[in-house]
């Protein structure tokens, strides 16, 4: 039984708290755990989920997701596509306003896109949106003229995109911050310093951000210029910014927070009870690594670190279940050619069952002419969550099966990131969240193209092939057959390795209703969030 409700949740990939009347509108407060501190909160520069909570509630994307992941109007309220499928056409919403009571026109949109792809902006995210036409050369700086890039605001309410190749999954890509709208007059006013203070942006979303305490809370306010402030019932929402779990459920306990990740260590205080939620969230946990390293250059070596590690007892020790077993990059719960993509293409590790993690390891050494004494390796965790106690696991099995020591340093989630991006590290913990409903989310960051997000610069011509025809192909069949073989050739290298798809499990206030949390873009939602009181 439970298995079975494991699968349909694994489907659906997304929980709604169950929807009441709630709120009237006034006085309405919630606060929840956003984690970390953002890497940033400029939608087209941000990279990070912290970030993505934030501007997903304080900008109005072309297009949202529903309760239900499907795609529905928002900056837009109506699309076409030619039979082709090279030309979008969107209807700006007429009415709408930026928080200083400037209109929102296509032109807008037309900003930020064209920001996001300059050159000079180096967005990590640009590379989606090279679907549009001549996108890409304009990004790397072989085009200089924006005006023969696809993308053309017709009128104050028309906004055109022509692709190079018919994209199926497009529009899923709209939600994505790289395409939020830009205010011309913000940009000017503010500089550089554009969006990294609460009061050197405007907002055109349901909040505006009133106060952004570094390390510490993000602070949203209801914006009433918001085309459908009506409808949404939240009058602050404030993410606080709390790394220990341990610590947030202690806040939580002093009803100082109404949604939170819980710690693994107190999940059992709340079997039973209404406030624990779990649910499977897409996300997947990978160990990268960094083949300039002169011994992690050598495969067998990286295989052998990687098959080293017991991925069940980690996630039933070190995760108290709180995990699924990695099988390949992809999560399941991620639709494939007829069901889910993971179970089309199944456990891509089940062939390595029966390798000897340390005949491989000596072997690789002895390829380098190097003994286990000489390897001096350094793994880098944040200290959010589980971090620490996945670092000090890895680092027992890396003692216990291949006789070798190795550092773990212990960063905030931010130092992470950005010292992977760097290329700072030689074996680095990571995870991915689903930007869109297809595997390509997972897939498309290990291209040769992806640059700082294939931070352990993995790149094989065969990969790259099978992902730009899965990119273009309007045949279902013959996308996820591509998709498939490349992941396998990404498995079966090891310079990233997948660990566990993460179960979320999150304590939740009962009187916090419709709030959705899901696998896919934003995993949480408050859009249509109310609290009773």
């Amino acid at each position: 039984m439970k298995k079975t409700f494991l699968i349909i949740c694994l489907m659906l990939s997304m929980f709604v708290v169950s929807c009441g009347k709630g709120g009237k509108g006034s006085g309405n407060s919630v606060s929840f755990n956003m984690e970390a501190e953002p890497t940033s909160l400029d939608p087209q520069i941000l990279t990070d989920m912290s970030g993505l909570f934030v501007t997903s509630m304080t900008y109005e994307s072309l297009v949202r997701l529903n309760e239900k992941n499907e795609i529905i109007p928002a900056g837009a309220e109506s699309w076409t596509k030619s039979d082709d499928g090279k030309v979008w056409t969107f209807k700006i919403r007429q009415g709408m306003k930026w928080s200083n009571g400037d209109p929102v026109t296509s032109k807008d949109y037309y900003n930020g896109i064209k920001r996001g792809i300059e050159p000079k902006t180096a967005s990590e995210y640009a590379f989606l949106a090279y679907y549009i036409e001549n996108a890409e050369d304009y990004n790397t700086g072989k085009l200089k003229d924006f005006g023969k890039v696809g993308i053309k605001a017709k009128d104050d309410y028309t906004l055109e995109f022509r692709l190079s190749q018919p994209a199926p999954f497009f529009l899923k890509t709209l939600i994505m911050p790289i395409y939020f709208p830009v205010n011309e007059k913000a940009l000017a006013t503010n500089g550089d310093g554009y969006a990294t203070e609460a009061k050197k942006s405007i907002y055109n979303g349901p909040f505006i951000i009133e106060k952004w305490v570094h390390n510490n809370k993000v602070v949203m306010k209801k914006n009433p210029n918001y085309w459908n402030a009506k409808n949404i019932k939240v009058d602050t929402l404030t993410g606080l910014i709390v790394t220990d779990f341990e610590a947030a459920t202690n806040l939580f306990e002093n009803r100082e927070l109404d949604l939170t990740k819980i710690s693994v260590e107190k999940m059992a205080n709340y079997e039973g009870k209404p406030e624990l939620h779990k649910f499977p969230n897409g996300r997947v946990y990978y160990l990268g690594f960094n083949t300039s390293n002169p011994v992690l250059k050598n495969q067998k070596v990286r295989e052998a670190l990687s098959l080293a590690i017991d991925r069940k007892e980690l996630v039933s020790s070190i995760l108290n279940g709180a995990g699924i077993v990695g099988s390949g990059i992809v999560s399941n719960g991620t639709a494939g050619e007829k069901g889910d993509f993971r179970a089309e293409a199944g456990d891509l590790f089940a062939g390595f069952a029966k390798v000897n993690a340390k005949q491989l390891f000596d072997e690789g050494l002895k390829e380098l002419k190097m003994t286990p004494a000489q390897v001096k390796l350094h793994l880098l965790v944040d200290e959010n969550g589980t971090g620490k106690k996945e670092a000090e696991f890895y680092q027992s099995q890396w003692k216990d099966k291949l006789g070798i020591d190795v550092d773990v340093e212990v960063l905030t989630k931010k130092e992470r990131i950005a010292r992977a991006k760097a290329g700072d590290f030689e074996i680095v913990r990571y995870a991915w969240g689903p930007d869109y409903a297809d595997p390509m989310t997972y897939l498309e960051i290990f291209h040769s193209k992806a640059k700082d997000i294939n931070f352990a610069k993995y790149s094989n011509p065969e990969y790259d092939e099978l992902i730009d025809l899965a990119k273009v192909n309007q045949d279902n069949k013959t996308r996820m057959d591509a998709m498939k073989k490349a992941e396998k050739l990404l498995a079966n290298n090891f310079t990233y390795s997948t660990l566990y798809y993460e179960v979320g499990v999150y304590l939740i206030n009962p009187k916090l209703k419709g709030v959705v949390i899901r696998s896919v873009g934003d995993s949480i939602d408050f859009y249509n969030a109310s609290i009773t009181k």
